[in-house]
């Protein structure tokens, strides 16, 4: 008996189901995408429970009739492509005809639409995949879907849902991004009751970017326009210095479609250039538009990903529309209106103590002088006036002598000096170096016999210095131990704001700080007000969009405050924490505030640290699960020198 079977039509819609239907912002993301495709200007969308109970998209689109109804729901029935040519040339949102088949393998769902043209509309309902009824129906031209109870016989599959808070985040991002690509139609989205989202049809895209993200994130976006190997590239690039810690707010869209796309991100690190701070991402908003049958939106079930035909093309397109924005913003040297054609006028300019003539003269006639001449003294003095009037701060070690080049032999090599004129100059020994500079001190340490000692795990731990500013180096008997200071700082103030600094797990701040956030941080801060109080922040709505600060985890400093909690935000968005709010919010908060690598710490300060930790539950790892210290024993160590 043969081994391989057929799979019934229903267990094959569930496993595309699988594949398309991942969670609620899904079933969203094809709903809105397919009222889109049917020329809606108005789209409301309407959740309950996060969208498990229900979720309801109604458009003012075309509508279908009452064949087009039933046939939407049979598996690969579309009306955006007909052949084979056409999936090479998609210029439409959905196309492959798996999204309404998909969505109603795992839900209970209501069609109810009607045509502009005709007197009545039609209503179909189906459930788990099987179609149970179909009757005429009272509607406003356009379409309205909804699917109840998702996943209700796939029950395993609800197990992966996230909470209400979390679900409603992804939701609120999915229409954000949409609404972003797309600002001649009117969104509206409600949640139990609530409205999350409402924006309005406008010319252009900027009364959305300051609707959906406030004041002071559209005010630090630089615009760019820019047509380039046959790629139009549109958008925003912030300026330097506003940055964020995550890839989350860096938007990219093709021919309106909000996609991930690695050469796009690397376009845009390398057009920000080594300036910016590693693990911090400026934010950006760009838009490209080419061809349809140059990118291929046919590579991922949820055509979340693209690729290029012409890669390197869109790379460089987007690099240049990029950095160009960026240099149009920077700080330059001020250049004057008038025009320079004389190198001398400008020297002149520039060194007003030197006279190019200075360098043409001849050597002076007395034989002490070295034939080559020392630079004239107009042009010590020069410098000194340029760095003076640049305020650059430097000291004048000694003259400033040109030593000439050795003689030259035929076989290549320098011959002696045949003159003390020609005798390279002595270096300063220790002496004259101390007197004239200040030495600094040196990346690693070294202490004496009576080092300070902790009692560290019940052993004796001497510390012996910082390595490169980033790893206390201490002996213990019987090894070495290197600690990294940033993980180990992280660990003392994750501790700290778990339990709480002298009883007290907040400090009021003397003047609230109001933090303006985008539509999905501010329906997840809404609804875990209780979660975040309980780590330290005293949180009051404070307007639509904006969020007001009153207090602040006692362990944490109060510089910018407001960075910090987009940034902290940004991490849970990214960890897609629900259940563990309360564990990553304080992992990330520690991360934020600790002492960084390459941040100099005093001898003290680092034996202060060593003695933080000592008290600490758990010292030996970092909020995150990475190791605080590396024991290096006296057997590997030999072992290493070849010992034993």
């Amino acid at each position: 008996m043969s081994k391989i079977k057929q799979l019934s039509d229903e267990v094959c819609n569930k496993i595309a189901a699988g594949e398309v239907v991942e969670r609620p912002a899904s079933i969203v993301k094809e709903l809105v995408e397919n009222s889109l495709d049917a020329g809606a200007l108005k789209i409301t969308v309407t959740i309950e429970d996060g969208g498990r109970r229900s979720i309801c998209v109604a458009d003012d689109g075309e509508g279908m009739d009452a064949d087009d109804a039933l046939l939407c729901l049979d598996p690969h029935s579309t009306s955006k492509i007909s052949s084979e040519a056409d999936i090479f040339d998609i210029s439409s949102f959905g196309f492959r005809g798996e999204a309404m088949p998909s969505i109603a393998a795992v839900t209970k769902m209501t069609i109810r639409t009607r045509r502009r043209e005709t007197p009545e509309g039609v209503e179909v309902f189906i459930a788990g995949g099987r179609a149970v009824s179909e009757k005429p129906a009272g509607c406003p031209p356009g379409t309205e879907v909804t699917a109840r109870e998702l996943f209700f016989n796939v029950p395993a599959r609800k197990g992966f849902l996230r909470t209400v808070a979390t679900e409603e985040r992804h939701i609120v991002d999915i229409l954000t991004n949409i609404a972003l690509a797309h600002h001649d139609v009117a969104f509206v989205l409600k949640a139990d009751g609530r409205i999350l989202l409402s924006t309005p049809s406008a010319p252009s895209i900027l009364p959305r970017i300051r609707e959906f993200f406030g004041r002071e994130y559209a005010e630090a976006l630089l615009p760019f326009s820019r047509i380039d190997r046959g790629i139009t590239v549109n958008g925003f690039i912030a300026r330097r210095g506003f940055t964020r810690n995550s890839r989350s707010e860096q938007r990219i869209f093709v021919n309106a479609r909000p996609v991930e796309s690695t050469p796009v991100y690397r376009a845009i690190k390398e057009a920000c250039g080594p300036m910016l701070e590693r693990g911090r991402f400026q934010p950006a908003l760009i838009f490209l538009t080419m061809p349809p049958g140059s990118v291929d939106v046919n590579v991922h079930p949820t055509k979340r990903e693209v690729r290029f035909r012409n890669e390197f093309d869109v790379v460089a397109a987007v690099r240049t529309a990029v950095s160009s924005a960026l240099r149009s913003n920077d700080a330059v040297i001020p250049v004057t209106m008038e025009g320079v054609s004389d190198p001398a006028e400008t020297s002149a300019r520039l060194f007003p103590d030197f006279s190019p003539d200075m360098q043409n003269t001849p050597p002076p006639a007395d034989p002490k002088t070295p034939a080559t001449g020392a630079p004239a003294a107009g042009l010590v003095t020069s410098v000194e006036s340029l760095l003076e009037s640049a305020r650059v701060g430097y000291r004048v070690i000694g003259s400033i002598v040109r030593a000439p080049f050795p003689h030259a032999r035929p076989d290549g090599f320098a011959s002696p000096p045949s003159s003390a004129a020609d005798t390279p100059l002595p270096l300063p020994d220790d002496k004259t170096a101390s007197n004239d500079l200040s030495e600094p001190a040196p990346d690693f340490r070294l202490v004496a016999e009576d080092a300070p000692v902790t009692d560290f795990g019940g052993a004796g731990l001497r510390l012996l210095g910082v390595l490169e500013n980033s790893y206390i180096v201490a002996a213990i008997p019987g090894g070495l131990v290197l600690i990294d200071q940033h993980a180990a700082h992280e660990r003392v103030l994750f501790e700290r704001i778990l339990n709480g600094v002298d009883g007290t797990l907040s400090q009021k701040l003397l003047m609230p700080i109001t933090i303006e956030l985008s539509p999905g941080d501010m329906a997840y801060v809404s609804r875990n007000l209780r979660e975040f109080e309980n780590v330290g922040f005293e949180i009051e709505p404070f307007g639509r969009n904006t969020i007001k600060l009153n207090a602040i985890p006692a362990a944490l400093g109060q510089e910018n405050v407001g960075g910090f909690f987009h940034d902290m935000l940004a991490r849970i968005a990214e960890l897609g924490a629900g259940q563990r709010l309360a564990t990553d919010l304080l992992a990330r908060a520690a991360c934020k505030a600790a002492v960084k690598a390459h941040d100099k710490l005093s001898l003290q300060e680092a034996a202060a640290l060593i003695e933080q930790m000592s008290h600490c539950a758990l010292p030996y790892s970092c909020p995150h699960g990475r190791p605080t210290m590396l024991n290096i024993s006296i057997p590997e160590i030999e072992r290493r020198f070849g010992r034993k």
